[in-house]
């Protein structure tokens, strides 16, 4: 069951995995021989442009972007080339891939979601890691449409068992009390959003007499071919909270982000915990997770394992070196509940599944021992190097966070033997 505390410990982590260095390069019976990247698209413009919802939530007026709802902004392509910089310089110094040279054919493999976000992140990903050289990035439907591979939709039938189970499994995780409960618990961070945006005044309330977040009613919503979600308070909030993070993060002025109301980095944890837990809560909980995150774990499965490479991308990827997947927010929420992620905290992100941030497995092989290792990392930029722009180096390198899933415990160094992984793996793709 969740709680909220465990949301707020920032640094909580920190106690039981170290934030981890690819320092583990230095011992030299380990051998970096592949890595694959899920990533999340870099900064994009609000989906909806600030849609009824949230256009009646307030009396201010939402600023303007220069970039079209739902792409991938300029600044948001200068992140992810800084995100492949670092990349290349990380898999040079640990030998898989030369430090300047173009990768030859096939050692590199890009493949992203084919919506024009997903398209462009992957495209200036491989622009920073490899400057002038032609690494395709493939995408496999017309664009503007979801791959089925990147697509968390429900594709069980949504009978009456799927539906009983799914709401029991979504109401045990939203913690006691389900979804209504979880609104009680927000009302702390539902009253600043309500200051933040002076909701007090909005039509929502004065004409509409919806003047209190926590005590609107909630609904799960379950569709067969739908991404599952939640209406009501919890729901809107998260696409104002995710609106002030991206005028955040786009650099938008201090007194233009939120319209000046957030000030202090408690207020920042206050406000995306709303966000986080709206995700956590949706896609963490197990019956979703496992359904939603079946078609990219099987991806991944056949990319880290020959044998399960039935498709020719999953073959190119697990041929390749660096195999690069880009997707949203929810594929990196349900992926890593479907893996049965221990809980995990990110060092100088308010997110849990960041901006232009990555799971990356990574397969090394121990010479002395003769076994294959694989170590899962969540390599991601801080808020502040978001904001600031911040060129990214072996020197100057975003956070790296050890993670470790159900069946493959980890060692000092976050390695788990690579049978173990697999093994895991297959049981999280039964269900």
């Amino acid at each position: 069951m969740k709680t909220l505390p465990r949301v707020f410990a920032l640094t909580a982590l920190a106690c039981l995995l170290p934030m981890s260095a690819p320092s583990f390069a230095a011992n030299t019976s380990l051998e970096l021989q592949q890595v694959l990247v899920m990533s999340r698209h870099g900064i994009r413009a609000p989906l909806v442009n600030y849609g009824d919802v949230l256009a009646e939530s307030t009396p201010h007026t939402w600023p303007k972007w220069q970039t079209e709802g739902g792409l991938l902004t300029p600044k948001g392509g200068e992140i992810e080339e800084h995100m492949g910089q670092y990349f290349r310089a990380w898999l040079a110094k640990s030998q898989l891939l030369p430090a300047a040279q173009c990768p030859t054919g096939g050692q590199v493999f890009a493949y992203a979601n084919s919506l024009p976000r997903t398209i462009d992140t992957a495209k200036h990903f491989v622009t920073g890691a490899f400057p002038g050289c032609d690494v395709a990035v493939v995408n496999r439907v017309d664009v503007g449409k979801m791959d089925p591979v990147f697509n968390p939709i429900i594709t069980a039938d949504v009978n009456e068992k799927f539906k009983t189970d799914a709401l029991n499994s979504i109401n045990q995780h939203a913690g006691e009390g389900g979804i209504d409960g979880l609104n009680q618990r927000l009302k702390p961070n539902y009253l600043l959003l309500q200051k933040v945006m002076d909701y007090q005044n909005s039509k929502l309330c004065q004409q509409d007499k919806q003047c209190d977040l926590a005590s609107q009613p909630s609904a799960v919503v379950l569709v067969q071919g739908k991404e599952p979600g939640i209406t009501g308070p919890l729901r809107m909030a998260t696409g104002a909270t995710d609106a002030f993070m991206l005028q955040y993060y786009e650099g938008f002025p201090l007194k233009d982000v939120a319209w000046g109301q957030i000030t202090t980095p408690e207020q920042w944890t206050k406000l995306e915990t709303i966000k986080n837990l709206y995700h956590e809560t949706l896609f963490g909980s197990p019956a979703i997770a496992a359904n939603a995150a079946k078609p990219l774990l099987t991806f991944i499965s056949g990319a880290l394992n020959k044998s399960d490479a039935k498709s020719a991308d999953q073959q190119s990827a697990q041929q390749a070196k660096l195999a690069l997947l880009v997707g949203h927010d929810s594929n990196i929420a349900s992926l890593l509940a479907a893996l049965k992620t221990k809980d995990y905290t990110l060092p100088g992100q308010y997110e849990r599944t960041p901006i232009s941030g990555a799971v990356v497995f990574q397969r090394w092989h121990d010479k002395k021992a003769n076994k294959d290792l694989m170590k899962i990392e969540y390599v991601y930029p801080t808020a502040k190097q978001i904001r600031n722009n911040t060129p990214l180096s072996m020197k100057n390198p975003p956070q790296r966070v050890t993670l470790q899933i159900a069946g493959c415990e980890i060692d000092k160094q976050g390695f788990c033997p690579m049978d173990q992984f697999t093994q895991a793996l297959q049981k999280d793709l039964q269900g």
